[in-house]
């Protein structure tokens, strides 16, 4: 096993497993599908009603990809914030726009599944690749764009940069 291969199993492990549990998901009625998920952890609960909003992220000057849509869900309810020295204002006005619960990810870890949208701030190879290979939309504060051992899991459909507070808007009222 080469060095990027060490590399790579030791910051992300293995990639995600194929998505083929959401076809029959969406085949059941509503009430059972609610009825048979878990209550999420208190301390991840949103602070509002769980009803949450759109928001779309556009690229910021230089910057790659995107627009994304985000919203978060019951099950998918973070703002996961990976820039080091708490939450970023990308990600507080996310948070604050969505109603989705704002995350620091370097005082803790969530599992991918519970994560709506990955902030970072790299402007190199490694986290800008990550979470586009794990599922996770993606918005960096870095004008970059793919480069790495990781860029074919980074798409303009999942990862944008160069992202400011300004490049998001609230698309529901």
């Amino acid at each position: 096993m080469g060095f990027w291969d060490k590399a790579k199993k030791v910051l992300i492990g293995d990639p995600p497993p194929p998505k083929e549990e959401k076809a029959p998901a969406a085949e059941e009625p509503a009430v059972e599908a609610s009825a048979a998920q878990p209550t999420p952890a208190p301390e991840r609960e949103s602070a509002g009603s769980g009803e949450y909003k759109r928001v779309q992220i556009n690229r910021g000057p230089r910057g790659w990809g995107g627009p994304l849509t985000i919203e978060p869900t019951n099950e998918k309810p973070l703002i996961y914030c990976v820039t080091g020295g708490g939450i970023h204002p990308v990600a507080q006005r996310i948070a604050d726009l969505t109603g989705g619960q704002p995350f620091d990810g370097f005082k803790s870890k969530a599992d991918f599944s519970e994560i709506a949208v990955a902030v970072i701030d790299c402007g190199g190879t490694a986290r800008v690749g990550v979470y586009p290979m794990k599922g996770v939309l993606t918005v960096d504060i870095h004008s970059t764009s793919p480069s790495g051992p990781l860029m074919k899991y980074i798409k303009e459909t999942n990862f944008v940069s160069g992202v400011t507070v300004d490049n998001i808007v609230a698309l529901d009222d």
